[in-house]
Parts: C-alpha cells; sequence; structure tokens
C-alpha cells in the first residue's frame, strides 16, 4: 500500500512538473512575440518609387521620408528611384518583396490606369494599403509666352496640340485624351520623358504646346517665371490660381474625380500589426508642423486618408477608369 501511495505522490509531481514546464515555455513563446512586433521597425525602411528623382513621387517620398522616420523609432527611411517601363519595374519590384514592412511605395492613380489597359504582373487591388499623403489638383500648364489661355483655345490653333507626359496613363494625360476628343482638337501625345520634371523642360524647349506635372513638380518653373496655368483638375479652384476655371466649369464636371493622389502602400500580406505601426507613423508625419511647413513651401497639398478607406477609393478608381476605356486606349495603343 505505501509503494502505491509513493508512486502516487511522483506521479503527481511529475505531472505538476510538465505543467509548469508547459506553462513557461507559453509565456516565453508569448512574450517572444510581443517583443518581435515591438520591436518593429529595427533597420532601414526603403521607399521604392518608380519614377526617376525629381518627380512628384520622388518628390512627396523624400519629405515623408525626412519626417517619418522620427515616428519609426529613427530608423532611416531611404527613397529606391527604380524608374522603367513606365513605372511598372519598380510596382513589381514592390509588390514582389518580402511582406515584412521594410519595403514600401508611392502608388497614384496611374498605376490602375496601367492595369486596366494592360495585364502586368502586379494587382493594385492586393497592395497592402498604408494611408493616402497628397491629394492636389491636375494642372494644364503652357509657357508664359502662350497665346493659349484656356483649352478651348487649342481648338483655334489650327494645328494640333502636342502634350509632353512621362506616363502615357498619367491621370492629367487621360483627361487631356478625353477632352481632345470631346472639345474636338487634334492632340498627340509626346512621352518618352523620365519623369514630370523633364516632360516640363520638354515644354519650355518648344517641343509641345503644353504638360501637366503637379504642382509641386512646376512650382520651381512657376516661381522662375517660365510657365503658367490654364486649367485646374479638380472638384475647387486652387487658393494659389484663383483665376484659373477647373475641369467642371470648363463644361466636363465627370472629370473632376481625376485629381491626383499619392499614396503609400507595401507588398501584399503585411502583417497588420505592422501595418498599423506604418500607418501610425504616415499619419502623425501628415501633422507634423515641420512636415506641413516644407510641403507648403514645395507646392503639395496634404491629403491624409487612413489605409482602409485608401482601399475604397483604389477599388472606386477602377471603375471610374472602365468607363473612359475606349478614349485611353484611342491614344495610348497608337
Amino acid at each position: 500500500m505505501e509503494k502505491v501511495k509513493r508512486e502516487k505522490r511522483n506521479w503527481l509531481k511529475r505531472l505538476i512538473l510538465l505543467s509548469l514546464l508547459f506553462l513557461s515555455a507559453t509565456i516565453f513563446a508569448s512574450g517572444t512575440t510581443w517583443g518581435a512586433a515591438a520591436a518593429f521597425p529595427n533597420k532601414e525602411i526603403t521607399i521604392i518609387v518608380n519614377f526617376g528623382p525629381g518627380g512628384a513621387r520622388d518628390i512627396i517620398a523624400r519629405g515623408i521620408g525626412n519626417t517619418m522616420s522620427k515616428y519609426l523609432g529613427g530608423v532611416p527611411v531611404v527613397v529606391m528611384n527604380t524608374p522603367g517601363a513606365g513605372g511598372a519595374r519598380g510596382l513589381i519590384s514592390l509588390y514582389h518583396a518580402a511582406p515584412d514592412g521594410y519595403t514600401i511605395g508611392v502608388g497614384a492613380g496611374t498605376d490602375v490606369i496601367d492595369q486596366i489597359l494592360e495585364q502586368r504582373d502586379y494587382d493594385n487591388k492586393k497592395f497592402t494599403f498604408i494611408g493616402n499623403a497628397q491629394h492636389s489638383p491636375g494642372i494644364f500648364f503652357v509657357k508664359s509666352d502662350s497665346p493659349f489661355h484656356s483649352v478651348k483655345d487649342f481648338k483655334t490653333y489650327g494645328k494640333t496640340i502636342r502634350h509632353s507626359t512621362f506616363s502615357l496613363t498619367s491621370n492629367s494625360t487621360v483627361v487631356s485624351m478625353i477632352l481632345a476628343n470631346r472639345e474636338g482638337f487634334p492632340l498627340a501625345i509626346v512621352g518618352g520623358y523620365q519623369s514630370a520634371a523633364a516632360s516640363v523642360l520638354g515644354l519650355l524647349r518648344g517641343e509641345v504646346e503644353f504638360s501637366a506635372p503637379q504642382q509641386s513638380t512646376a512650382t520651381p518653373f512657376i516661381k522662375a517665371g517660365q510657365v503658367r496655368p490654364i486649367l485646374m483638375i479638380d472638384r475647387k479652384r486652387n487658393p494659389d490660381f484663383p483665376d484659373i476655371q477647373t475641369v467642371g466649369e470648363a463644361g466636363h464636371p465627370d472629370l473632376e474625380g481625376f485629381a491626383l493622389d499619392f499614396w503609400f502602400m507595401a507588398p501584399p500580406g503585411v502583417p497588420k500589426d505592422r501595418a498599423q505601426i506604418l500607418e501610425t507613423a504616415l499619419m502623425k508625419t501628415l501633422k507634423d508642423p515641420e512636415f506641413l511647413t516644407w510641403a507648403k513651401g514645395a507646392g503639395i497639398d496634404v491629403g491624409p486618408m487612413n489605409g482602409d478607406d485608401l482601399r475604397k477609393m483604389v477599388l472606386k478608381f477602377f471603375g471610374l477608369i472602365e468607363q473612359y476605356k475606349g478614349d485611353i486606349v484611342k491614344y495610348v495603343k497608337k
């Protein structure tokens, strides 16, 4: 009988010991998970810009990166320009990057347009959306000494109107295609420029009649008195150019949705906790006083939007572009 009692006591001791070991392992595993989450980020974060230096995406990426670092524990946030294939090269790199939160990129409506027109090795619907950073009007610019003061003047020019662009499917370029069809003026799209800034230089050299860069890209040329705006693609007039009519006021209110937005995104499958850390840092950056001062000087209209609302906006833009696919194909397929 005593032997049986001893065996029972030993069995209970072993059971208690195993239970304690299991509990310790569970706590250790949980602690490791929490520690890993809390440690993010602990190394450099790269922002892929799928066009060359000096363009609108490059400007907003560098401005955001310079400030966002302090809201990510001080880790460096660096920009890597990856131009090529009309912006597709950089987006492919981003799409297939490790979904660990250490590689992010800048997206825009032109990426959606590209995907609708031609099959790509990425899907804009599947990126991890961090948040929108910039909402700005698309602007048609002409040289300061140009005879054009509105799009209506294009009809009486008597020659083909040439438009310089870094991307055949940028929002503003698509609007120019639709307006040419509606207003009845001959339009030639001159592409091949490596950035929006390069397309403005083409305008200044007399290679085209108008260009449509983002205001941030055009700001140095505006300050130098080299270019001036003739049309705003947005729902309201720009306070910097209060006398310039919007595309809606010009008779095309359905095109107001082609204003320019730049957003930040990451590869598909980034863990939610890491995506949230990046989103929080971005939203804080967009409210940072130093950043706002910089943005004003750079001609950037800050347009914060969280990741979930951004995803909904992108999906809506897919539907909008489908309506005008015919107008776009007419020029892109030439």
